[in-house]
């Protein structure tokens, strides 16, 4: 995935400026910022969700343009911080993109999302109805269940944009544990503004209005001492002070 000094605007107003960033296959890439600085955005071009200029992104050297929509949406599993769920059962929800994926495919996702243990505890198990947009499942729940989902199709790119911020620290950290092994040798996106989502990925991009501002793992971005070092100051405080 290349980004080529990509440039932005939603309404005409500016979201992304000068944007080059090259992400290589296989590769998972931290994207880290506060709330406005153009996470989400970057992430949806990537899946054509809104017109790309021409000769700014690239997936596997071909433009983005030049990709039928159809076969560059199937080689993406999506996970956002509010994910779409159907008046349907939990499986079918988590088979939504595979519908072909028998039970056993089923829990495996389940188990790497960090979401089997609760649906075990369901009357109805995975054949349980979550009612329109999830309304009978829990934030962290919807976001696992939308995991799942997104590793159920096997990915040749994997998107997770804030598809944690429901969840709390402890099960993010199992999530975290347990899909290291799925991401080998994918390329995988995981977008945060919570730097203990981030801070395990090959490299870390840090948005600040629409620009990149730094670019390194995590210990080169700590020893750097800028944006990234002090907004991991500022969480570490936030939790400690939780704490008490």
């Amino acid at each position: 995935i290349e980004f080529r000094d990509l440039q932005f605007s939603y309404n005409g107003a500016p979201v992304l400026d000068g944007i080059d960033l090259a992400i290589e296959p296989g590769q998972t890439v931290g994207l880290i910022g506060l709330t406005g600085s153009g996470k989400t955005p970057l992430a949806n071009l990537i899946a054509r969700l809104h017109p790309v200029p021409r000769e700014q992104l690239y997936i596997d050297g071909v433009d983005i343009n030049d990709w039928p929509v159809e076969e560059l949406r199937r080689q993406i599993g999506f996970a956002t911080q509010e994910p779409f769920l159907f008046s349907d059962t939990i499986a079918d929800n988590i088979r939504f993109g595979r519908r072909s994926a028998d039970m056993n495919d089923v829990r495996r996702a389940s188990e790497i999302a960090a979401l089997d243990k609760d649906v075990r505890e369901f009357p109805a198990a995975y054949d349980t109805i979550v009612g329109e947009r999830g309304l009978t499942l829990s934030g962290g729940q919807k976001q696992r269940t939308a995991i799942a989902r997104a590793l159920l199709v096997d990915p040749a790119i994997l998107i997770l944009d804030d598809a944690t911020s429901a969840v709390d620290t402890e099960t993010e950290h199992e999530i975290s544990l347990k899909i290291k092994e799925v991401l080998a040798g994918r390329t995988s996106i995981i977008i945060s503004h919570r730097v203990s989502s981030v801070k395990e990925a090959d490299f870390i991009v840090c948005l600040e209005n629409g620009r990149i501002t730094e670019r390194g793992d995590h210990k080169t971005l700590m020893a750097n001492n800028g944006f990234y070092a002090e907004l991991r100051g500022t969480q570490l405080l936030e939790k400690e002070l939780e704490a008490l």
